[in-house]
C-alpha cells in the first residue's frame, strides 16, 4: 500500500488533530493558566456546555469525527496485515495509540461532558458557587478531565503521526538501499563481462599471432624446397649436357 495508505492515515489523525486544537481556547484556562478563577471556569464551562456539546450531538458532525477515526484506524489495520512483518513496528503502535485515543475520548471526554449541568448554578441558590481554587467542586473537575484528557488525545495522535511518517522514511531508506545495491549488482556483472570480453580479446590475439608463426615457417619451408629443388634439377641439366658433348 505504501505511500497513499501512509496519507490516508497522516491526513485522518491531522484532521483529528486539528478538531482538538479547537478546544484550545478553553483548555489553557483549566491547564496553563494559574491560578484558575471563576472567571475562566464559567468560560471553560460555556464554551463545553454551549458550543461543543450540540456539536457532538449532531449526527453529521459526529459522523465525520468517528468517520475520520474509522478512516485512520482501519487503513492502519489494513496496512499491518498485508505489509511486511516490519510493519507491526510501527502500525502496531499507532494501532494501540488509535485505541488509547477512543477509549480516553469515550471514557473521560464524553461522560464528563454530558455529566455537565444544563445551567451554571447561581450564587444566589442552594447551591454554593464553585471553588475551583478547592479542587472538589464536580464542574470544575469534570472540565479538569476534560482538558486533560484532550491534552492526552493530542500526544497520541502526534504519536501517530510520527510513527507513520517514520515509517514512510523507512521504506524510503529500504528502497533506495536496494536500488543502490541492485545497481551494484549490475554493475558487478557488467565489470565482469567487460573482463570476459577482454580476456577472449586477448585470446583471439594470441591465436592469431599463432596462426600467422605457424603460417610463415611452412612458407618459409616451402621456399626452401623448392630451392633444393630447382638447384638439383638445374645440376641434372649441366651433367646431362657434359654427358652430350663428350
Amino acid at each position: 500500500m505504501g505511500g497513499p495508505a501512509t496519507a490516508l492515515v497522516i491526513g485522518s489523525t491531522s484532521f483529528l488533530l486539528g478538531t482538538l486544537a479547537m478546544h484550545w481556547t478553553a483548555d489553557h484556562l483549566l491547564l496553563w493558566q494559574s491560578p484558575i478563577t471563576p472567571t475562566s471556569l464559567l468560560r471553560s464551562y460555556t464554551y463545553y456546555s454551549r458550543s461543543l456539546l450540540p456539536v457532538l450531538d449532531s449526527a453529521p458532525h459526529a459522523a465525520v469525527l468517528y468517520g475520520a477515526g474509522l478512516l485512520g484506524s482501519s487503513v492502519t489495520l489494513l496496512k499491518a496485515w498485508g505489509g511486511r512483518e516490519s510493519n507491526w513496528l510501527f502500525d502496531g503502535a499507532s494501532l494501540f495509540l488509535f485505541g488509547s485515543v477512543g477509549l480516553v475520548y469515550y471514557n473521560n471526554v464524553l461522560i464528563n461532558l454530558r455529566s455537565l449541568p444544563l445551567q451554571w448554578p447561581a450564587s444566589n441558590s442552594a447551591i454554593p458557587p464553585p471553588s475551583p481554587m478547592s479542587g472538589t467542586d464536580r464542574i470544575f473537575l469534570s472540565l479538569r478531565e476534560i482538558a486533560s484528557s484532550h491534552a492526552i488525545l493530542a500526544v497520541a495522535l502526534v504519536g501517530v503521526i510520527l510513527l507513520q511518517s517514520a515509517q514512510y522514511y523507512s521504506e524510503r531508506l529500504e528502497e533506495r538501499e536496494r536500488i543502490e545495491e541492485l545497481d551494484a549488482k549490475i554493475r558487478r556483472r557488467i565489470r565482469k563481462r567487460e573482463v570476459a570480453q577482454k580476456e577472449q580479446e586477448r585470446l583471439r590475439v594470441a591465436v592469431g599471432q599463432k596462426l600467422g608463426n605457424t603460417t610463415n615457417g611452412g612458407a618459409a619451408v616451402a621456399s626452401s624446397s623448392s630451392s633444393s629443388t630447382a638447384a638439383s634439377s638445374s645440376s641434372a641439366t649441366v651433367k646431362q649436357k657434359q654427358a652430350a658433348t663428350s
